[in-house]
């Protein structure tokens, strides 16, 4: 079978013709869901992607930050005040719960610290 160098910079590991990349330099899944398969086959959707692109578009700024910094909320110690762009769209109600998974009513834009923090929660609220 043909070979090629793989396509991460600097590689010298050879891939079959028809990869691309190595088995180091794979891209990772994009998002998997440890709270449930239905979401995890959302997630890799089409639909979702474009869903979530236009909503972070229309959406740059971290929901949470916005209404934490509203509040005056200072339970976040050193991050209080702090406002960040969303990284990720996410469900408020989330799938596993039945929460709808395009209706924009059921989606927050958020930053990685508190897309953490509420991942955390439904992952201990699922048990």
């Amino acid at each position: 079978m043909i070979k090629k160098y793989c396509a991460f910079g600097g590689c010298k590991r050879l891939v079959n013709l028809n990869e691309r990349y190595c088995d180091k330099h794979k891209p990772k899944d994009s998002h998997t869901s440890k709270t449930s398969d239905y979401a995890n086959e959302i997630h890799a959707s089409n639909r979702w992607r474009k869903t979530s692109r236009l909503y972070r578009e229309a959406n740059p700024i971290c929901e949470q930050c916005l209404k934490a910094s509203k509040e005056g909320d200072q339970s976040r110690g050193k991050r209080a005040g702090m406002i960040n762009l969303a990284t990720s769209v996410d469900h408020i109600v989330p799938l596993f719960a039945g929460g709808s998974a395009y209706d924009w009513n059921n989606l927050q834009s958020l930053c990685d610290y508190h897309h953490a923090l509420k991942s955390q929660q439904e992952r201990e609220q699922k048990k």
